[in-house]
């Protein structure tokens, strides 16, 4: 009798215990999750299986306000992707010079900023499917390399950054991986040294195939030795494009979309202090200022833009460099040596020429009118650029989601191309002088909206490019044609559909790609 009360008193301290336990738990998160439960027949359904990429982030954060700016920014998006790991790496920073910057990795800062995710995260639910637990989002944070560059690479060097990047491309999954490095690259080095040698050569051939990297700025030599001992790599350096979220510097912002505030980089942190840091929630609390020594910088710094090609995978193709979207627009072809962003790594990548790489700059220009003043933009940073407003717009409008019910909200709408719902890139094959017909018919808005439409030809997108401009009448119709001249006979041509939402909150905008290849029958 006596055991059996022991174990009914137990039972009874474990219930009380855990109620407790559950009470605490929301009263702290009440000022960052809505537990109005309106819910889930409003949630937003989004592609679980094949249509998301894989990603890998490797990040020297702590080193610049950026990298964690950029992260915030990453994980309101991380149900878009299929993230694998959250790896803390060397940079610039870590080089002997500069002197005066703490030369150590700060795993411990994905950690802070997923427990930040954690507050907001039921009421994330309320909005779109397939979140990250926090618990596994802390699960795939690891450290790569400690030392800079190549030296340290080598046999008994392996970190457990790099084993997470072997163990991910080893993974029974076809699917390609996207690798974005925001620091150094020597931690994926370390990781194809392994995979070289432990792995036959076509073996080894088709597990490097399917990654999809991507060098933001070039931040230690590792990336020249990448290119050079596995040239059949998929391999992007980026040196302009990559800064076009809010710069590519103090001096140079791009277009103004950060109204009403002052065209400086202090105006912009005021609009995201307005619309992410205020009121909206413990995540958007966290995104920190990008202030050094006094003075702030532009927003975002150089790495953001190259994740956002995932986003969109009925605009972009992260095999596809040369498409363009959110992530930016690079050449069709690898061009050889492109150098670090950096003058201070140049002389460490000598010993690795040549080299080839997918790259932006001079020779990657897109021309474009912005619709809102009418300013004619055609440099190296236009085709990041000619996106900015509908970025920053979509991230005002997820940030809200922290703290708001789905029914205070706004949702993206939904584009149907030509009855097309697979929010895929459509391919067609057509001959010159034909007509195209083009109808937006079922395109939908999960806010009962109303829809306006915008189609236009991308002149500049594909490896055979028509590069010449080639107005659709009526564009702003809901169906509409156009008939293809006989100057783009085996060009490419890509047609850009755009469903705007009429939402007070903040207009938001879908895309949908058709990408026309002109025989010459």
């Amino acid at each position: 009798m006596m055991v059996d009360r022991f174990i009914i008193y137990s039972l009874l301290i474990v219930v009380l215990c855990s109620c407790k336990d559950n009470n605490q738990e929301k009263d702290g998160n009440k000022e960052d999750i809505n537990t109005n439960p309106e819910i889930s027949s409003s949630v937003t359904e989004i592609d679980q299986n094949s249509n998301k990429n894989r990603f890998i982030l490797m990040s020297d954060i702590g080193h610049d306000p950026d990298d964690e700016q950029q992260l915030v920014h990453l994980l309101m998006y991380s149900n878009k992707f299929d993230l694998e790991g959250l790896i803390a790496v060397t940079g610039r920073y870590f080089r002997p010079n500069p002197k005066d910057t703490v030369k150590v990795l700060m795993p411990e800062l994905f950690h802070y900023y997923i427990d930040g995710y954690k507050k907001v995260y039921s009421n994330l639910q309320l909005h779109e499917k397939g979140w990250k637990t926090p618990e596994y989002l802390h699960s795939i944070v690891a450290s790569g390399q400690e030392g800079n560059g190549m030296k340290d690479v080598g046999a008994g060097k392996t970190s457990e950054g790099a084993k997470l990047i072997v163990e991910a491309v080893l993974k029974d999954d076809d699917r390609p991986i996207f690798v974005l490095s925001n620091g150094g690259m020597n931690t994926l080095a370390q990781a194809l040294f392994d995979l070289r040698n432990n792995h036959q050569k076509e073996k080894l051939k088709t597990l490097v195939s399917k990654l999809r990297v991507y060098d933001n700025s070039g931040q230690d030599e590792s990336g020249a030795w990448i290119c050079h001992e596995f040239p059949d790599l998929f391999y992007i350096r980026a040196t302009h494009q990559n800064k076009s979220f809010g710069g590519p510097s103090n001096a140079n912002l791009g277009p103004h979309i950060w109204h009403p505030y002052e065209y400086t980089p202090f105006g912009q942190h005021q609009w995201f202090k307005e619309n992410l840091q205020t009121n909206h929630g413990k995540l958007g609390a966290l995104y920190p200022d990008r202030k050094v020594d006094d003075t702030f910088h532009f927003i975002g710094g150089g790495g953001t833009i190259p994740w956002l090609v995932l986003v969109n995978p009925a605009l972009s193709d992260i095999s596809e460099p040369s498409w363009g979207g959110w992530g930016g627009r690079y050449s069709a072809n690898k061009l050889p040596n492109p150098p670090s962003g950096f003058s201070i790594v140049e002389a460490d990548e000598q010993p690795y020429l040549p080299y080839k790489a997918y790259s932006d700059g001079n020779t990657i220009i897109d021309t474009w009118t912005n619709p809102d003043d009418g300013k004619i933009y055609a440099d190296e940073y236009t085709a990041g650029w000619r996106w900015r407003k509908a970025i920053w717009s979509d991230f005002k409008a997820r940030i809200d989601w922290c703290v708001h019910p789905f029914s205070k909200a706004n949702h993206r709408p939904v584009a149907v191309l030509n009855g097309d719902t697979s929010n895929q890139i459509v391919k067609a094959k057509y001959n010159y002088n034909e007509e195209v017909i083009l109808d937006a018919t079922g395109s939908t808005d999960p806010d009962g909206d109303n829809l306006s439409y915008k189609w236009w030809i991308y002149p500049e997108a594909g490896k055979k490019p028509y590069n010449k401009p080639l107005k659709i009448k009526n564009d702003t119709n809901i169906k509409t044609s156009f008939k293809i001249p006989m100057e783009a006979a085996t060009k490419e041509l890509h047609v850009i559909l755009e469903v705007f939402d009429n939402n007070s909150i903040v207009p938001l905008v879908d895309y949908r790609r058709l990408v026309i290849i002109v025989t010459n029958y």
